[in-house]
């Protein structure tokens, strides 16, 4: 072996690392996805994006300014936002897993897909 064969390596292995702290780093300080609660009337009301993947343990937000009261309703966690015409509302997803939800006031649905 020749001396000075580690040092790419180790400069390979520091290089990698730096890489992941930053990219942790950014992770760590993004702003939670945020779903909207579009449209203007019953007939199109909607959340946007209607499907959104997430890292488990990363919260997501709804934020909803609209003519009329909607929610966020996730039957088998048992868990919803309050009704209102101008709210928002946010939940941590600790496990892994698909999780649908709905505006049980007008009925249209969305999908969580925390990974």
């Amino acid at each position: 072996m020749s001396e000075g064969r580690g040092t790419p390596r180790l400069a390979v292995t520091v290089a990698v690392a730096t890489m992941a702290a930053l990219v942790a780093s950014a992770s760590a300080s993004a702003k939670p996805p945020t779903i909207f609660v579009n449209g203007d009337s019953p007939a199109n009301y909607k959340f946007s994006p209607r499907v959104l993947e997430i890292d488990r343990g990363q919260t997501a937000n709804w934020s909803w300014d609209s003519n009329g009261p909607h929610d966020v309703t996730f039957p088998k966690l048992d868990k919803s936002s309050i009704t209102g015409a101008s709210e928002t509302y946010k939940l941590k997803f600790k496990k892994r897993g698909t999780f649908r939800y709905l505006c049980s006031v007008h009925g249209f649905r969305g999908k969580i897909i925390a990974g």
